[in-house]
């Protein structure tokens, strides 16, 4: 018979291996899952893994803001455009040192057609002139829109007391020329006055008549009549002027801008 002391000593060491064994089980569920955090951990993106999310920083790179394409431009560095040039009694219309000139000492007007079989309909041109000589009531300017007589036109004045003008010009039923005044002759101080230059763009889209001078908005106005049509640049003599003389050293027209200018 086994004594009581073996008896216990048998208990014991089963008790021991007892809690080896599950000891080792439990270890073993720990490393098991310690292993699956582990590798759920870590991502897969495409062919590559990483340990961490990192998020891609954009690089900045700029924006081209490009200046449209002139439809038309001449700096008259030469002639070489196809202007019509040529010297009458009373009349001037040459390229030299960079300028055309346009003189007119007949009291009518001098006229001066883009070099182009171009009609525009909408358009922005800008002008760079400077008005040589000339009495309160000369003027020098645009044509817009002109039929190939420049009977139908619109028409911007630039007058030598620092004021303009914006008409409609047209024929009446007996072929008698006419003016209406869309904006009659008033004076800014955006202008500068004889003997220096002036800028002045006008922007056509539509119905739609915007005159800037020198950077400046000046007036706009809506007219349905003429939707396409010839530009060109002109000289008047009025009746109480011994003369007027004016001189372009750019010319250009572009494609309409999207939006018009405003006030």
């Amino acid at each position: 018979m086994m004594s009581k002391y073996k008896s216990k000593g048998i208990v014991v060491g089963l008790s021991v291996i007892t809690m080896c064994v599950l000891l080792a089980l439990i270890g073993s569920r720990f490393s098991f899952l310690f292993q699956q955090q582990s590798n759920s951990a870590t991502k897969t993106v495409g062919n590559s893994t990483s340990k961490t999310a990192i998020m891609a920083t954009p690089t900045p790179t700029s924006t081209a803001f490009s200046t449209p394409q002139p439809l038309f431009f001449d700096n008259f560095a030469n002639a070489s455009k196809g202007w019509s040039l040529g010297n009458v009694p009373g009349y001037t219309r040459s390229i030299d040192n960079n300028t055309l000139t346009l003189a007119d000492a007949n009291h009518n007007v001098l006229t001066e057609s883009l070099p182009t079989n171009t009609l525009y309909n909408d358009f922005m041109i800008t002008v760079s002139f400077t008005l040589l000589q000339a009495n309160n009531d000369d003027s020098v300017g645009l044509y817009l829109r002109g039929d190939s007589n420049l009977d139908h036109d619109y028409r911007i004045d630039i007058f030598g007391d620092s004021s303009y003008a914006i008409s409609k010009e047209f024929l009446d039923r007996n072929n008698t020329p006419q003016v209406k005044a869309l904006v009659s002759q008033t004076k800014t101080d955006a202008l500068h006055p004889t003997r220096q230059q002036n800028n002045v763009t006008v922007a056509m889209k539509g119905s739609v008549l915007v005159l800037q001078i020198n950077g400046s908005f000046i007036n706009s106005v809506v007219d349905t009549d003429y939707t396409t049509g010839q530009l060109a640049l002109f000289v008047q003599n009025s009746n109480s002027s011994g003369g007027v003389k004016a001189s372009f050293s750019s010319v250009a027209v572009y494609p309409a801008p999207q939006q018009l200018p405003s006030n």
